[in-house]
């Protein structure tokens, strides 16, 4: 093999599907280039068991686990120590996932991370990103990104550069809704059944955005890059543009030829082939939901998603920052509530200047300082509810919601920064602090009491204080703001009754006051 400079690093890519594992072997370069070394796949009915019986067979079980021992032993082979291991729709459905991925780490030493739909999303967004390069400017475009699994399909909607929408659709080629499998329905009936469901899907999204619009439709997955080869014979960019015309009738193709014939024809395995006509149908309906004309198909898939971050944390090299599509969603989520959006957005100002003030009181990076601005974005939604205990409602609204980006776990630590945002601190009676780590609950007592004084600074919601100077004192810290501000004794009397959370956390009062530090 061989011989790397210090500069080269190794790394593994591992998605345990609904239909197939794969794995990509890479060598990650100074500067986050990506040189593909190896791409392996192999076909296992993950999903087929689970959509069915709702659990993991031990026969399947077994199977996956000799797969990932020979990818193991190829990773050990190419002295690889960067591995990410990922399992999506059909692990994360299974009734006995845990055991799965218990199972997994025990006879192979890979950890597993079952994805939601929101980090599935914010990964193919930083992978179409990549594979468009800087010639596609999604500022723009309203761009529709799709990809069709075996077992759900992942829906983005970006309007002029910024999330509109996202959802995970529990629906796939091998997952139809409402049935078990497509080989009991012919080409006609497939067809009918699926454009009636996605035109219920269309109708339901168009509540908050329409897709009449889009005028770009991203098309990712296995399926629509095999059908992109099939009709470009060679692949010049990082992507593929055709027409919808021409890609109809190779679907129409399709709908005369029997399961055997696809793979016979195009070399598939049989499970392969079953999934393959469905799945491109479920893209044309989308398609035709929408104003777009052609098909953008990215040569790039989740792993790449991973591949490219991995790449990046090694490297230190240009990150990609999802963080602006991030507070896109939460914005639009607020929206939805029919949030103040003046003493949010000043609200998620004063906190995140706070925080950055705090830095050496609190030892958090820039994921938790993204976190507290979402809560403070999303802190007073309840209202839309009930103003009595707003807090809670805004809680329970933010857990069942789908925000772009972050994952379960981080939810988990937006919803109660804005649980205690006013009236009770954390106890120990509370199920849903307490069942977090014992990390997350230390972050979210630090971001709530945080979020405590910047809501504070803007309780009238006139947004009179719009900065402050910062002193640190012997007696704990003072906010000053300028004479012009005007009279701030509601602001200063509320300060002094919630800063007792940031005092208790932080060790330190915190006062407002007006004029000049004398300092």
């Amino acid at each position: 093999m061989e011989t790397l400079t210090p500069q080269k690093q190794m790394a593994a890519v591992i998605d345990i599907g609904s239909s197939a594992l794969r794995m990509m072997i890479a060598e990650i370069g100074p500067k986050s280039e990506i040189r593909y070394i190896e791409n392996l796949q192999k076909p296992v009915p993950l999903g087929k068991d689970v959509f069915t019986t709702g659990r993991i067979s031990a026969t399947t079980i077994r199977e996956s686990i000799e797969v990932l021992k020979n990818y193991r032993s190829l990773i050990d082979g190419y002295s690889i120590h960067k591995i990410h291991a990922i399992a999506t729709s059909a692990v994360r459905d299974a009734a006995n996932r845990e055991n799965f991925i218990d199972q997994v780490f025990v006879r192979t030493n890979l950890d597993v991370e079952v994805l939601e739909g929101a980090e599935e999303n914010r990964l193919e967004l930083i992978a179409v990103e990549h594979g468009l390069g800087e010639s596609f400017d999604f500022t723009k475009k309203n761009c529709l990104i799709v990809e069709v699994g075996s077992g759900s399909t992942e829906i983005i909607i970006m309007k002029k550069g910024e999330v509109e929408l996202t959802r995970t659709l529990s629906i796939g080629s091998i997952r139809l809704p409402e049935h078990s499998g497509s080989s009991k329905m012919d080409s006609s009936a497939i067809q009918k059944h699926l454009k009636r469901n996605i035109h219920e899907i269309a109708q339901n999204t168009a509540r908050e955005c329409s897709l009449g619009d889009i005028d770009t439709f991203i098309a990712l997955g296995a399926d629509m890059r095999f059908v992109a080869r099939q009709l470009l014979e060679t692949i010049e960019s990082g992507y593929i543009e055709f027409d919808q015309k021409r890609y109809l009738n190779f679907i129409g193709q399709l709908a005369k030829m029997s399961t055997e014939e696809i793979a016979e024809k195009y070399a598939l395995v049989y499970s392969e082939a079953e999934a393959f006509y469905p799945a491109l149908l479920f893209y044309a309906y989308f398609l035709g939901e929408t104003a777009a004309d052609k098909i953008i198909v990215p040569m790039v898939s989740i792993r790449d998603g991973i591949l490219i971050e991995l790449a990046q944390m090694l490297s230190g090299y240009k990150r990609t920052d999802v963080s602006k599509q991030v507070i896109s969603s939460a914005k639009r989520l607020a929206k939805k509530y029919n949030y103040d959006e003046p003493h949010a957005a000043i609200t998620a100002s004063l906190a995140v200047k706070l925080f950055d003030l705090l830095k050496e009181d609190h030892g958090l990076g820039s994921k938790e300082r993204l976190l507290l601005e979402v809560a403070a974005y999303l802190h007073d939604i309840g209202m839309y509810i009930s103003p009595t205990s707003h807090h809670k409602h805004s809680s329970y609204l933010v857990d069942a919601a789908e925000l772009f980006g972050l994952r379960k776990s981080d939810k988990n630590i937006v919803s109660n920064v804005i649980r205690y945002h006013r009236r009770s601190t954390p106890q120990a009676s509370h199920t849903a602090y307490m069942s977090l780590p014992r990390q997350d609950r230390s972050i979210v007592s630090k971001l709530a009491a945080i979020l405590r004084v910047a809501d504070s600074l803007d309780k009238s919601h006139q947004q009179k204080i719009r900065n402050f100077t910062f002193e640190r004192t012997s007696q704990g810290i003072a906010l000053w703001v300028t004479d012009d501000v005007g009279d701030i004794s509601l602001e200063r009397d509320v300060l002094s009754k919630k800063g007792m959370m940031f005092q208790e956390v932080f060790g330190a009062s915190i006062v407002l006051k007006q004029g000049k530090p004398k300092g």
